[in-house]
């Protein structure tokens, strides 16, 4: 007797693959419209931020938020697999100095206060930079001359 797949076997498993295969394609177009929509929403000159920490949250293995002395200014702290000067899940930290909204970014952890190279400033006049988290959502707002907010969902 020979062992070989019947004619029914092999349509199920077609039929199998085929709706796997569906069900990818609807999840990444998804992300891509949402993508989308989401760089549509973003066009003046707070771009580069939005993007910057929009992408370091979504890509994010860790986010560690610190409070500070100043109750509408907090720290974050993470590891993202979003890098500005391509390094390999670089450690980084939002953090707000004398009004300014700074980015700094190493290969390894960062311990502030500390003398880093890599390092941009985002946004002046800060009055509010804060971020909230309730379950796998992040809710972020930014005050300086305009209010930037958006909201994050999905984030571990």
């Amino acid at each position: 007797m020979k062992k070989s797949f019947t004619l029914l076997e092999v349509l199920i498993s077609i039929t199998l693959t085929v709706f796997i295969f569906t069900a990818i394609f609807e999840i990444l177009h998804s992300l891509k419209i949402t993508e989308n929509s989401f760089l549509k929403k973003v066009h003046d000159k707070h771009d580069l931020f939005v993007k910057a920490i929009y992408y370091d949250l979504l890509n994010a293995k860790n986010i560690k938020i610190i409070k500070t002395q100043n109750p509408d200014v907090d720290k974050i702290y993470l590891q993202t697999s979003n890098s500005l000067y391509g390094f390999y899940e670089p450690y980084v930290v939002w953090v707000v100095k004398k009004g300014i909204l700074f980015r700094i970014e190493d290969k390894d952890a960062i311990n502030l206060p500390g003398d880093y190279k890599y390092f941009d400033e985002f946004a002046k006049d800060v009055k509010i930079f804060k971020i909230y988290k309730k379950d796998d959502k992040y809710f972020l707002f930014l005050k300086d001359k305009k209010n930037i907010y958006f909201e994050f969902k999905g984030i571990k």
